[in-house]
């Protein structure tokens, strides 16, 4: 399970397990770089023993208070911190020494990096696989609703003319052009998407804009805990330029799961009433969510992370988590074994 605080407060080791010693706060409040220290005396208001046996990573969205003996016993527990900022945006990741790189495995990913023809090959396999599912979430509706059977075709021919693109900017640009037809379909069947609907990323200038970028952060350091497990170097990408600051390899895996785990649940969200306009709150030029609604999605979020699908090559049920993971095998064994590499496509 993870592990998701959203008060401020201390987060410290006690005797073998974590322990969370809640502030006060008003409500609402999210405790800023630039306002006055908390006074933990006249603020604590509970404590609560957290079992860490149980904990795969632990995400921080307000003032967690830290220090070196609880981070050394994060890492000798080889648990993951995500940190959030104001905006729900992932700013960084404490990770633990990786117990299981394979010097063989990130030579093979530096050699894939440096070939062209195997650089495109892994990329392909992404963008397809995404533009398979935008198309599948698109054609799902298109089955209970009318007048999206032109953009289902105009993505249709993106995703066939992606098939010519020579650089990985190239086909992200088909990726854009697809993602912009993908979008404007969202009013359809999405109330509170107008039919102008355009995606917008910092700051999200709506509630559908602020659940997208708060559900991809999200996905992204899901991604993140998954690769730590596995023996990939997480700093070499193939689609995005690798980066310093970010684990870009991740940023390439999810991209086929955004249409599967980031916008059907924000579907299902608004169509059963779990999420509504009161749980958003504008601030500035953006929209955030609110407390009580940050708390609603993460739940939901974490659901979704341990609902099971059915998996047909190993002849069983995975959950979302454990896809992600088997994304990151299916990419060992292409640049170990040459296998082709399909990452996960929804059935339609």
């Amino acid at each position: 399970m993870n592990l998701y605080l959203t008060k401020p407060g201390r987060l410290k080791r006690k005797d073998n397990t974590l322990q969370f010693i809640i502030f006060e706060t008003a409500e609402n409040q999210f405790v800023t770089d630039d306002e006055t220290p908390i006074d933990e005396d006249a603020a604590t208001v509970a404590k609560r023993n957290l079992p860490v046996e149980v904990i795969d990573a632990v995400y921080l969205f307000n003032e967690v208070r830290l220090n070196t003996k609880l981070l050394n016993f994060m890492a000798q527990k080889r648990i993951p911190v995500h940190l959030f900022n104001y905006w729900g945006h992932h700013t960084g990741t404490f990770m633990p020494h990786a117990a299981q790189y394979s010097g063989d495995l990130v030579v093979e990913q530096v050699l894939a990096f440096k070939d062209t023809d195997r650089r495109m090959t892994i990329c392909r396999a992404i963008t397809e696989s995404k533009l398979h599912n935008q198309l599948s979430v698109l054609q799902y509706y298109g089955r209970r609703k009318k007048g999206l059977n032109q953009l289902i075709n105009a993505v249709k021919g993106i995703k066939a003319a992606a098939l010519s693109a020579e650089t990985p900017e190239q086909l992200m640009g088909f990726e854009g052009l697809a993602g912009r037809k993908y979008y404007s379909a969202w009013h359809v069947w999405l109330s509170q998407v107008r039919e102008d609907f355009t995606r917008q990323y910092r700051p999200p200038n709506n509630p559908v804009n602020a659940l997208i970028s708060f559900f991809n952060s999200l996905l992204y350091t899901a991604c993140v805990s998954e690769l730590y497990r596995t023996a990939l170097y997480p700093g070499i990408s193939y689609i995005h330029a690798p980066q310093s600051r970010r684990f870009s390899l991740a940023l390439d895996l999810v991209e086929p799961f955004k249409p599967l785990m980031v916008d059907r649940l924000i579907f299902r969200l608004f169509s059963r009433g779990d999420i509504s306009g009161k749980d958003f709150q504008v601030h500035g030029n953006g929209t955030l969510l609110t407390d009580a609604g940050r708390q609603k999605v993460l739940k939901a979020w974490d659901e979704q992370l341990r609902t099971t699908v059915s998996y047909p090559a190993l002849k069983r049920s995975v959950s979302y988590r454990q896809l992600l993971r088997l994304d990151c095998y299916k990419l060992i064994k292409h640049l170990l074994e040459g296998r082709e590499y399909k990452p996960y496509r929804i059935s339609y």
